[in-house]
């Protein structure tokens, strides 16, 4: 027989998740206290708002809760809890990585992808943090937007593992949908010198978004070429688990043989108080009263810059594929790359331009 109380506390759990998840971009809206009728303290019931302009998600009735302190949220997205069934699946276990799966379905005549954990990866990494991951990724997907980064269309929670009463018998029911992409190399494409100049201009003005985020500079942590698919004929960034905006640490003591410098030739920038006080990364100087804790301070938009260069842009970029001028232009720009030392901004512009100048050529 089911614990109702067990029942209970799972369902309150998943609203706090789910409330934290929505909490971040979408404004509240107060539930018309009109629309709650009254009914025993000992059930739990839906109720939904149903408005001609937004959609509002259902919200459990428990004992003890006020009328007016239950709290809806906008809808942005096409899929919740109520509809992802009606996705129809027809490929499974099509790709994915440590932690998640992916299947291929269609919705309404349009094919999309539903990301889950995978119940065949346990012995690669815990269910726990398989699911912190996953979890992650639809905060970013909340968090961050651009054309460069893979739309998510929806997602639901049904029950995590820590919730369920019968763990045996249960999987972690985290789904998440997106746009439907393909695979591709881009060693393999025919594209015309404006596909090759709008495809490398993208990447660029997505690594500076990453850069200028909400969130601080963000690094692509686990960069692999298969983390990018074509969307519509745009190249887009489909996993977000390993990204963070953690800048590469570095160390400034008397003491030489603490000296941590940084990648790329930036340099140590000490922490203020309030930085050095929310760091984790204070072991690093092992006590040493003479240790002060830095960062370098774009080593993430370095390493984005270095990966999108070496995966994409240098066979994008190919002077040969180009007239004269904009041969020499590339092969400055080029140069510039290789050795490093070329800002974010220079970047977006000198691409624009060369654009710019191939178009009217």
């Amino acid at each position: 027989m089911i614990d109702k109380r067990a029942v209970t506390l799972m369902v309150a759990k998943l609203l706090v998740i789910t409330s934290i998840l929505q909490f971040t971009f979408y404004s509240l809206f107060v539930l018309d206290s009109s629309i709650i009728r009254k009914n025993s303290r000992r059930e739990v019931k839906w109720k939904m708002k149903i408005s001609d302009d937004l959609d509002i998600y259902s919200q459990f009735l428990q004992s003890g809760i006020k009328k007016n302190d239950i709290l809806l949220f906008k809808n942005k997205y096409i899929f919740n809890c109520t509809n992802i069934h009606k996705i129809d699946l027809h490929k499974y276990n099509v790709g994915g990585g440590r932690s998640k799966t992916v299947d291929i379905g269609t919705f309404q005549g349009q094919m999309v992808v539903v990301k889950r954990i995978s119940t065949i990866k346990r012995k690669v990494i815990g269910n726990t943090y398989r699911q912190l991951l996953f979890m992650k990724e639809i905060l970013l997907g909340e968090q961050l937007e651009h054309p460069g980064l893979i739309s998510m269309m929806g997602f639901c929670f049904k029950h995590l593992y820590e919730d369920s009463y019968k763990k045996s018998q249960l999987h972690s029911g985290i789904s998440a949908v997106y746009e439907y992409g393909e695979e591709f190399n881009i060693t393999d494409l025919t594209l015309t010198t404006d596909e090759r100049l709008s495809h490398a201009l993208d990447l660029a003005t997505l690594l500076l978004y990453l850069h200028t985020s909400p969130l601080g500079s963000l690094v692509i942590g686990d960069f692999n070429k298969n983390h990018f698919l074509m969307v519509n004929n745009k190249i887009k960034l489909i996993d977000y688990d390993y990204m963070h905006n953690i800048e590469y640490p570095c160390v400034l003591s008397q003491n030489s043989t603490l000296i941590k410098k940084c990648p790329f030739q930036l340099t140590c920038q000490q922490l203020d108080t309030r930085e050095l006080a929310n760091s984790s990364l204070k072991s690093l100087c092992n006590n040493e009263n003479d240790c002060n804790l830095g960062e370098c301070r774009e080593y993430n938009l370095r390493t984005n810059i270095q990966n999108i260069h070496k995966t994409f842009l240098k066979y994008l970029l190919k002077p040969k594929f180009f007239n004269p001028v904009i041969q020499k232009m590339l092969s400055e720009l080029t140069l510039h790359l290789i050795q490093r030392d070329i800002s974010i901004g220079n970047l977006v512009n000198q691409l624009e331009n060369i654009m710019h100048i191939n178009k009217n050529d």
